[in-house]
């Protein structure tokens, strides 16, 4: 993972809901929205968004067009062209903004076809926050616990920070190496055994430093192990677990 271009001065991650299909890489338009309430987006770009793009893990321009865009009104919706997806999973890019020095338009036109969306989030880690260290203990279970009640659903935030690697010296100004290149979340019984009802993998959100996983359900009195599998560009692939006790304590 490499930073696009020294002279964008952001960026944001963005999760791309390829769940559906069967698990290979295929080729998929994608579309999402720019959120109105993003005030450091809209106060920081070009009136003529030509500074807004969309670039892979790697640090590759994805070909995209503005299927709308009004930056008086705040709106912006991005599609992008026949852009490579794991399916099966949530998918990572970011978005980079903020460059006044961009003076033609890197977009290109075309129509897209079934898009499937891809999300961005603007919120702040908060509550449940789970925090792993690579060396960890060889304990049985994981070391960090969550209660919750069979009928809570809730957001883990999962720390990402500390687990990629980094350049030896700079490109572009940056260090980047290594990135997220997919995520799968799963909820695993003692026999290891995954439900999906007891989380919403559609829900999985990037925000800076931290993937956002939403659990719900669960049996009373039953300990599960919530998994946040991380994929990265250069095909590590990384387990960071919580333990999820559902309690429903209610008075004997």
């Amino acid at each position: 993972m490499t930073w696009y271009d020294s002279n964008y001065k952001q960026r944001q991650p963005i999760a791309i809901d390829a769940l559906s299909g069967d698990g290979s890489v295929q080729a998929k338009d994608i579309q999402f929205t720019v959120p109105k309430t993003w005030d450091i987006f809209w106060d920081n770009v070009q009136s003529n968004l030509y500074d807004v793009v969309p670039v892979d893990v790697n640090g590759n321009l994805l070909s995209f067009e503005r299927t709308t865009e009004n930056h008086a009104t705040r709106t912006l919706v991005i599609s992008l062209d026949n852009h490579n997806v794991k399916t099966q999973a949530i998918n990572f890019i970011y978005l980079y903004f903020q460059n006044p020095d961009q003076s033609s338009d890197p977009a290109t036109g075309f129509t897209p076809s079934s898009p499937i969306d891809a999300y961005i989030d603007i919120s702040q880690a908060g509550g449940f926050i789970v925090r792993q260290p690579l060396n960890r203990p060889a304990t049985a279970e994981p070391l960090q616990a969550i209660v919750k009640a069979s009928t809570d659903i809730i957001d883990v935030y999962f720390a990402i920070s500390g687990l990629f690697r980094s350049m030896l010296s700079p490109y572009a100004q940056r260090v980047d190496f290594e990135g997220i290149d997919y995520v799968n979340i799963y909820s695993l019984d003692s026999s290891g055994t995954n439900d999906t009802g007891r989380y919403e993998e559609a829900d999985t959100r990037f925000i800076s430093g931290f993937v956002r996983a939403r659990a719900k359900g669960g049996s009373d009195g039953t300990d599960y192990a919530l998994v946040c599998r991380v994929v990265t560009s250069t095909d590590q692939q990384i387990d960071i677990r919580c333990l999820v006790q559902v309690r429903d304590q209610l008075p004997t």
